[in-house]
C-alpha cells in the first residue's frame, strides 16, 4: 500500500472509531438517564454544580421549534449527509483536525437524529445548576465543541497566516 493511501486509510479509519465511540457513548448516557430518572427529575451528580435532569426535547437545541418534527428531521438529515459528503468525497481538501471536527460534529447530528427517527423527540439530561442554561446531551456536546474547535483552529490559521504575510512584507 502506498504511503498516502495508508495515511488516508488510517484516518478515515481514525474518523470512523470517533464517530462510532461518540454516537454509542450518545446513545448509552441517554438510555442509562431514561431508565434511571423519571422525566423531569433530577439527580444531583455534583451538587450545585452538574445535575442529571431527564427531559424530552421536541425541538431544537434551548427547545427551540418545539413540535417542528419534520423540519428538524430534514435538517438533521441534511446536516449529516454534508457532513458525511465532506468527510468522504471532500477529505482531501480539508487537514486532519479539521475532518476530526467535522467528524464530532457529524456523531452529534447523528446522536440526535437517531433519537428523533427512533423516539420522536430527543432525551436530554445534563444541566448545570450554577446557571440557568438549557438541558442537554453529549450529542449537543459534540456538536457544540466540535464547531467550538473548528472555529478556533480556523481563526489561528487565518492569525498565523496573516502574521506571515506581515513578516514577508517586512522581509
Amino acid at each position: 500500500m502506498k504511503k498516502r493511501t495508508q495515511k488516508t486509510y488510517l484516518s478515515a479509519c481514525a474518523e470512523a472509531v470517533i464517530l462510532v465511540l461518540f454516537v454509542l457513548t450518545d446513545q448509552a448516557v441517554k438510555a442509562f438517564a431514561e431508565k434511571a430518572i423519571p422525566v423531569g427529575q433530577t439527580l444531583p451528580l455534583i451538587e450545585g454544580i452538574l445535575h442529571i435532569t431527564f427531559l424530552v426535547n421536541t425541538g431544537a437545541a434551548f427547545g427551540l421549534i418545539s413540535n417542528g418534527y419534520w423540519f428538524l428531521m430534514g435538517f438533521r438529515v441534511l446536516l449529516s449527509l454534508a457532513l458525511l459528503f465532506i468527510l468522504i468525497m471532500r477529505r482531501q481538501k480539508f487537514p486532519f483536525f479539521q475532518r476530526i471536527c467535522i467528524t464530532i460534529i457529524l456523531s452529534g447530528a447523528i446522536g440526535n437524529l437517531i433519537d428523533q427517527i427512533f423516539l420522536g423527540y430527543v432525551r436530554d439530561m445534563f444541566e448545570f445548576a450554577f446557571i440557568r442554561f438549557a438541558v442537554f446531551n453529549v450529542a449537543d456536546s459534540c456538536i457544540t465543541v466540535g464547531v467550538v474547535l473548528l472555529c478556533l483552529q480556523l481563526v489561528i490559521k487565518s492569525v498565523d497566516k496573516a502574521a506571515s504575510v506581515r513578516h514577508n512584507k517586512q522581509g
